[in-house]
């Protein structure tokens, strides 16, 4: 008894050797019907008798009984041997791959023909010359359908043209990817013109070897045996949820839908039901921002490959192929109606079949993948720093896993990151190299739409009095609290909004707001990311809203605080709805004070003008931190604080004199200071009280504020 691959090549012999002798056929038809190759111009024009021939019936074209006999003895011998191969392959448990394509795709006898008819070519270049001669053009290498015809069926009957859907672009054949037109024969009109090939993947599959097609690239992986798949081990810790029943894949085949942030536990729970189902595998990645049609013949290639290989088919990143109202599209259903086993959708959101489609009956399973649990995340980050963590407080891990909302993804490659850096520099891991690495690996695509702040500052470096100083520790003592109370303890289930924070920094210009998110950032070792409300706001209905939306969803995969400047563009006091233009601005307000509450991270609104914020807005606010103008007791320490002990100056620099004359804010001392300074380096290089009054001028005409010039008069000397 051969081997399978022996007799999948002696079959493959035998399909060739009918199509030669159908081929030898129709050449001596084509000889006796007085076609002339060695015209100079054939195949370029017609001539007269040509023209006469192609009225009359073919009768000229016939061949001898005899050699028509001898060419039928030899087409019926190969398909003898065919069935005699067949026959030797199914006494072994198998059938020849050529054969197996057959019935995987369901084809019809003259489908199958038709096939192979266009595999030639792939096979053996001399089919490509006898294609061009019986095609009455040399350049035509590929399989026309009028050729193919002509092979299959009797030339001169009308009813071949009841086999022209075979070759339309929703027959079995091109839709299943089994065979590609051939340049632009697809934009043919006349699908008579239209010629085939197959494609490499499929030739190689034929002789037992898969290699994907180019289409694919490297967005797909296959996975022949079970073995290399996550063993249940590994799955468990990761904690996948629990996949339907073996028994009811097995006998549903459903589609199944995997939606959720967390593509990592979709990965392990999809190996884990490989394995247990001892399936191969077969995983195809659609990139975000793909082309849709471009995804859709990615699909399409995968389909049919799952189905060659009969192996279960993992789709990652399906939300391309899911619609604004959550329905999958009908271009991929169909596609996916194809399948002949499992497949496995992974998205972000879940999908149903739409109502108007048809075969909407098919089964379709969910599963959630829900965010991993801060308890979930601090066992992961535990697990996988195993050895590691020993001098690390764990209490600084819980932290950690609370303020970052991190995939199982992400955590395993920050805790890698983590180590990495610090093997790299010879010492021991610091939480420092946690919170920078689940920065790192946290989305980013919120740069996009704000500006990322660098958090330098410390508490030292805010002069506030102590009630909004109290407030705002207690913040960042919330936010490290948030997975204690709201899982520990069980305050999150009896919550209807989101788990985050939102506090509204209400003060004049220069009180510190902004310094107050840095230090919060810096404390909590999380991003900060400043949206300017003021460009966000469009005189265009729906345009806000449509930006706020896009703003939050990518904050919520980055896990930063939002800071919200120049709030009053949009968050002023509401007013009474005397007109469209007021409804509209209400909407907005109201979508805004929603979209908080859903929101499960930080969010700060920066407003300098607190009374114009309406009670409906505030109630909703966790936190009203209030910054105060600073009377002269802080103006003191705001300069003295914000003076670089590094920066030359005279020993006898008044702050007093500076504090009592100039009711400044916060931050228009520190312009002072920084023009003082650049001021100094140009006259002598060392800071004195004649540099500061200089930079109090420059600074009071920016605001355009009275000059009272007695304010600039230097100070006496004081007495030893």
């Amino acid at each position: 008894m051969p081997s399978k691959a022996d007799l999948d090549q002696v079959y493959l012999q035998a399909a060739l050797a009918w199509l030669d002798a159908r081929l030898e056929l129709h050449v001596r038809r084509w000889q006796l019907a007085g076609q002339d190759p060695s015209d100079r111009f054939h195949g370029l024009h017609i001539s007269d008798e040509k023209a006469l021939q192609l009225t009359q019936p073919a009768a000229s074209s016939a061949l001898s009984e005899k050699e028509e006999k001898n060419l039928q003895k030899l087409e019926e011998a190969a398909l003898q041997e065919m069935k005699k191969l067949e026959k030797k392959a199914q006494d072994s448990g198998f059938s020849p791959r050529l054969k197996a394509l057959q019935n995987i795709f369901d084809l019809t006898s003259f489908e199958w023909w038709a096939w192979i008819i266009c595999l030639a070519p792939a096979l053996d270049l001399r089919y490509e010359r006898i294609y061009g001669y019986l095609q009455d053009d040399i350049t035509q290498s590929a399989a026309g359908t009028n050729l193919i015809l002509n092979l299959l069926l009797p030339e001169k009957e009308l009813s071949r043209l009841e086999y022209l859907p075979a070759f339309a672009s929703q027959g079995s054949l091109r839709a299943s990817r089994l065979v590609i037109p051939v340049g632009n024969s697809a934009k043919a009109a006349n699908t008579l013109r239209q010629s085939f090939r197959v494609g490499a993947s499929l030739v190689n599959w034929l002789f037992g070897e898969y290699v994907p097609s180019a289409k694919l690239g490297t967005d797909i992986e296959f996975y022949p045996s079970p073995t290399e798949l996550p063993d249940a081990e590994q799955a468990r810790v990761f904690s996948p949820p629990e996949m339907p029943p073996l028994e009811t894949i097995q006998s549903l085949k459903p589609l199944i839908s995997l939606y959720g942030n967390d593509h990592f536990r979709q990965d392990m729970a999809v190996g884990k039901l490989a394995k247990d189902l001892e399936h191969p595998l077969l995983k195809i990645k659609i990139r975000p921002g793909e082309e849709e049609a471009s995804a859709l013949e990615k699909l399409s290639i995968a389909t049919r490959d799952a189905k060659l290989l009969q192996t279960l088919l993992y789709i990652q990143g399906a939300d391309i192929f899911i619609d604004k109202e959550g329905t999958l599209l009908p271009a991929a259903f169909e596609i996916l109606s194809q399948a002949k086993d499992t497949v496995l959708l992974a998205s972000k959101r879940p999908f149903r079949l739409s109502a108007d489609m048809q075969g909407n009956d098919a089964p379709l399973l969910s599963v959630t993948f829900t965010s991993l649990s801060a308890v979930e995340r601090t066992a992961l980050w535990n697990e996988l720093l195993d050895g590691a963590n020993d001098s690390l407080p764990q209490k600084e891990i819980s932290i950690l896993a609370g303020q970052f909302n991190l995939s199982s993804g992400q955590i395993i490659a920050a805790s890698s990151s983590a180590m990495s850096s610090a093997v790299q520099e010879k010492r021991n891991l610091k939480m420092d190299d946690l919170f920078k690495a689940a920065r790192l690996h946290s989305g980013h695509h919120l740069a996009e739409l704000a500006r990322k702040m660098e958090p330098r500052y410390v508490w030292e470096d805010l002069i506030l009095p102590e009630t909004p100083l109290t407030m705002l520790k207690e913040m960042v003592s919330m936010v490290q609290s948030r997975p204690m109370v709201l899982e520990s303890w069980g305050l999150g289930r009896k919550l209807t909004s989101g788990a985050g924070i939102s506090a509204l920094f209400a003060g004049p210009p220069g009180t510190g707001k902004t310094l107050a998110a840095q230090i919060m950032a810096n404390r909590l070792g999380i991003d900060l990311y400043r949206i300017d409300l003021s460009s966000v706001v469009s005189k265009y209905v729906g345009e806000t809203e449509k930006q706020l939306e896009q703003i939050f969803r990518e904050a919520s995969e980055s896990n930063a605080i939002l800071f919200f400047d120049e709030a009053d563009s949009i968050f002023g006091k509401r007013s009474e709805v005397k007109g469209a233009h007021d409804r509209y601005a209400n909407i907005e307000v109201s979508y805004l004070l929603q979209r908080m509450e859903d929101y499960d991270g930080v969010a700060i609104l920066a407003t300098n003008l607190r009374a114009n914020l309406d009670e409906a807005f505030t109630r909703r606010l966790q936190f009203i931190v209030n910054f105060p103008f600073p009377d002269e007791e802080y103006r003191l320490k705001i300069w003295k604080v914000l003076m670089p002990p590094d920066l030359p100056r005279v020993d006898n620099l008044n702050f007093d004199v500076m504090a009592d004359r100039f009711k400044l804010s916060g931050g228009s001392i520190r312009n002072i200071i920084v023009s003082a300074a650049y001021f100094a380096a140009a006259n002598g290089g060392v800071v004195d009280m004649t540099h500061l009054m200089h930079g109090a001028r420059r600074e009071f005409q920016k605001m355009g504020r009275l000059v009272h010039e007695s304010d600039f008069l230097l100070p006496k000397k004081r007495s030893k």
